[in-house]
């Protein structure tokens, strides 16, 4: 029987997910649930939906929740990292602020002015986690979900001793999205239209479009394999009954219709070959040509914060869950599917010794995994999963140009992870100063004071040796 600890178990939509997708698999029926959050609402809520799954699944789980971190923590075979410290209100901060100095940004969540000052956030307060995990659990594998991925996982290799691995649902639905486009240029301008018609840049899940999608997601006629960073990785094999599907996919950008679904995307498989994680708007603020300028966001349809509006829908989702907890209403439906996410096709191979391959962020290894990527950075490349554990593969040289875009985001990562590590307070303006949307969009004086600003707009959630 194994324990999961889920840190960070508030987060309701990820938790409802994981839960329910880990007592679909009858080798983890009887699983036991650590579930701990500092919310003590959002944590209460959290351990009725666990119980409310339990009963649905007809399972034998085990449900607990702690106020107490270590408590969770003991015994745990598994712990599944999903935390966001400071909310809702940490992460306008991270949009508006550096909106007011002309810089743009998009989700910030993964790099960025809004990535650096997420991680400088909760990091510091993972590594506490995983120092704990040493005393009470040293064997478990940590399965981390907090964003900026990369940053995470490259400070707890370099800061502790525990086993770990990223997990992005990234890949699963890029490749989805690849599918879909190369299905619409076979369909024809005719047979597509109608779906095309159900497209919105803000993409609501229930629209003929989006059902289309996820039917893509789930095609297991496509051979793909993708490597790099995480929200940066590129698909290097792409193809449909051996035959390379590329010369398809590149027939979308020619047309208007098609190529207004992934205008970022594809425009960046037309000068760099090939087509990478993570959606258009994420992978935008990444890089220094799309959101310094009016022009290019008006034609790659981007939409500058529109995280604020998917956190203000999250919030609904939380009040809905809190009113289904409250009125003892089922928390999933009858023989509902696993979803999309990797963790609980992992832990059931671990557990099975039935091998699974998944995309994984984990350690170069002294640039063992890619070649041409810098030995100390977090690539993501595919994984296996069985008793022995989580493997990852091999994957040698990635394209050259691809590699040189990479490096320009793991330069930002190093230096976020440093000022934490090392804990010093100038490489956090040498990271903002390196990232290459903020070094495209304000000049060096300016990002100093930005940095500043947003020093001093989260000073409570900063640890001591980041403060002035």
């Amino acid at each position: 029987m194994a324990k999961i600890a889920i840190i960070g178990a508030g987060s309701m939509v990820f938790s409802k997910n994981v839960i329910s997708d880990i007592l679909a698999f009858d080798a983890l029926k009887d699983t036991t649930f650590s579930l701990m959050d500092i919310d003590a609402e959002r944590l209460s809520i959290a351990g009725t939906m666990a119980k409310s799954i339990n009963t649905a699944r007809k399972a034998n789980a085990k449900v607990e929740t702690c106020k107490e971190r270590k408590k969770a923590l003991e015994g745990a075979d598994y712990v599944i990292n999903t935390i966001g410290v400071g909310g809702f209100e940490a992460t306008k901060k991270d949009l508006l602020i550096p909106e007011r100095y002309g810089l743009k940004q998009t989700i910030g969540d993964t790099l960025g002015i809004g990535g650096i000052f997420r991680t400088l956030r909760s990091l510091p307060v993972v590594l506490d986690m995983c120092h704990e995990m040493e005393k009470v659990c040293p064997d478990a594998l940590l399965i981390n979900y907090t964003n900026p991925m990369a940053m995470h996982c490259l400070g707890i290799e370099r800061g502790t001793k525990i086993k770990s691995v990223g997990l992005c649902h990234g890949v699963r639905y890029t490749r989805g999205r690849m599918i879909l486009l190369a299905k619409f240029v076979e369909m024809g301008p005719k047979k597509a239209a109608g779906l095309l018609s159900t497209w919105t840049p803000e993409e609501p899940w229930t629209t003929p479009f989006m059902e289309f999608f996820h039917e893509c997601c789930m095609d297991t006629t496509y051979k793909a394999m993708c490597a790099g960073i995480n929200h940066m990785a590129a698909f290097l094999v792409f193809e449909k009954n051996g035959k390379d599907q590329y010369p398809i996919l590149k027939r979308a950008i020619e047309n208007e219709n098609i190529h207004k679904i992934e205008p970022v995307r594809l425009e960046l498989m037309k000068r760099f070959g090939y087509f990478m994680t993570e959606t258009s708007g994420h992978i935008a603020e990444y890089l220094p040509w799309f959101l310094h300028s009016d022009s290019e966001i008006k034609r790659m349809m981007l939409r500058p914060n529109c995280y604020i509006g998917t956190c203000e829908d999250l919030e609904k989702t939380f009040q809905a869950y809190k009113a289904k907890a409250k009125k003892g209403e089922p928390f999933i439906t009858k023989g509902q599917p696993v979803s999309i996410e990797y963790a609980s096709r992992i832990l059931n191979a671990i557990e099975t010794n039935q091998p699974y391959v998944f995309n994984g962020n984990v350690h170069n290894q002294c640039g063992r995994l890619i070649n041409n990527l810098p030995e100390d950075c977090c690539v993501e490349v595919p994984c296996v999963a069985d008793a022995t554990g989580v493997r990852p593969t091999v994957v040698g040289e990635i394209p050259a140009q691809c590699a040189a875009m990479m490096r320009t985001n793991i330069n930002v990562q190093d230096l976020v992870v440093r000022a934490i590590i090392e804990q010093k307070r100038e490489h956090v303006y040498h990271a903002a100063m390196m990232d290459p949307n903020t070094a495209a969009t304000l000049t060096l004086p300016k990002i100093t004071e930005l940095v500043d600003e947003m020093f001093e707009a989260h000073r409570k959630l900063m640890p001591k040796y980041l403060r002035k």
